[in-house]
């Protein structure tokens, strides 16, 4: 008589949970002596459903920091099958070894397997359920070696509330099968306006980028944050009611050490032969000592032609502290490197003479979208958002570092 071998797991996770696992006896006996299992797939209805695509996932059962289940073979030796008109599928050549029974892609389809029925048995997934680890519950089975299991009832349903996304790199690849810690901030309304909080877990994708969370609890303003091997990317906001699910997220994440390379790189204006280069600061203190430990001195912008340049090369909608100052009582103006004024570019309420920030020596930032200039008074509400500046080295030949692009 065919059988489909079980065996159950108790531990805590986040609570005691049961894990369905295949077993793995058969492993060194029968390794060559390969298996098949047909079935069906139907709706929560008894509706057969067609055109679904299934796989059987081999892995293995780790210990370590977390419990795990580890893919055995690279994802293109995967046995795949799609439903017919009546949502009949059949596996053949199964090896006899822990697999899981899975959507293809695993995260990526419009259905969820509930729980399989074999005989009299049924067996119920809790991959699905809020609070529980995607991969702990998933269904996982062994064949025995040479048998040919028929009938098997596959039942899925729609997912419930949920959020779906596709990670990729910066090239478009997806970043399959890799842990990723997700963060996600939800906000609702309340009587005293916007209420809410965060949570973050780690999430796995599977071999096409996706991943799924079933954090969503009822009807809120989502954000989304995932991070991974120093890479990161955020969604825009997603407001969801309760029930819905939202299955098109795409995070494309950003390297951050390539960002900073990027960053450090000085680039010459083949206008004046000057290098310029930005940076992060805490103040406009800070951003001259550090032009001062790099030789150089916070820029100063001499004609139109110049700003043009640097309002294209710095085109990142943020504030930067730039050379110059509000002078004390009314003194001339002068560049921080003992340049005088030669160009303006004030914004309309920052010319000189409407400039009041009580008689004392301020800082001057171009704003963040037009570039134009602004001084920045101890009160100035723009204040805690300047956390960069633009650097100027006179006339230098400097090569671009290995590795930039």
């Amino acid at each position: 008589m065919p059988r489909l071998l079980l065996r159950k797991f108790h531990t805590s996770i986040i609570a005691i949970t049961l894990l369905l696992m295949f077993t793995t006896i058969w492993e060194s006996a029968a390794q060559k002596t390969l298996s098949s299992l047909s079935g069906r797939v139907i709706d929560a209805e008894g509706k057969p459903v067609a055109d679904l695509k299934l796989a059987i996932k081999p892995v293995k059962f780790s210990i370590g920091i977390n419990l795990d289940l580890k893919q055995r073979t690279p994802f293109p030796s995967w046995l795949r099958v799609g439903t017919d008109t009546e949502g009949r599928f059949a596996f053949h050549n199964i090896d006899p070894v822990s697999s899981q029974f899975t959507m293809f892609p695993e995260h990526g389809s419009d259905y969820e397997i509930i729980s399989v029925e074999i005989g009299d048995i049924t067996v119920y997934s809790t991959a699905f359920r809020q609070n529980f680890p995607i991969w702990y519950g998933k269904l996982t089975f062994a064949v025995e070696p040479g048998e040919d299991l028929q009938n098997m009832i596959v039942n899925v349903k729609t997912p419930r509330m949920r959020i779906r996304g596709r990670v990729l790199s910066e090239d478009g690849t997806p970043i399959a099968n890799e842990q990723l810690w997700l963060k996600i901030k939800s906000f609702r309304p309340s009587p005293s306006g916007r209420s809410g909080g965060g949570s973050g877990r780690n999430v796995r994708t599977d071999n096409q980028g996706y991943f799924v969370t079933y954090y969503p609890r009822g009807h809120r303003e989502y954000t989304l944050r995932v991070t991974y091997q120093g890479m990161f990317a955020q969604s825009e906001k997603i407001i969801l009611k309760g029930g819905e699910r939202h299955d098109d997220l795409v995070f494309v994440l950003n390297n951050i050490e390539r960002k900073k390379a990027r960053e450090a790189v000085w680039i010459v204006n083949p206008a004046n032969g000057n290098a310029y280069k930005k940076i992060r600061c805490k103040s406009w203190d800070d951003a001259k000592a550090k032009a001062a430990a790099e030789n150089a001195y916070l820029v100063a912008i001499n004609d139109e032609a110049e700003q043009k340049w640097l309002k294209e090369l710095f085109s990142q909608n943020v504030f930067f502290w730039i050379g110059l100052s509000v002078p004390e009582n009314k003194t001339s103006w002068q560049w921080d490197n003992g340049q005088p004024l030669t160009y303006t570019n004030w914004r309309a309420d920052q010319e000189p003479d409407k400039i009041a920030i009580g008689g004392r020596k301020g800082p001057v930032a171009m704003e963040f979208a037009a570039k134009r200039w602004v001084a920045i008074g101890p009160k100035s509400p723009f204040l805690p958002a300047v956390k960069h500046a633009i650097l100027e080295k006179e006339k230098i030949n400097l090569p671009t570092p290995k590795g930039i692009k």
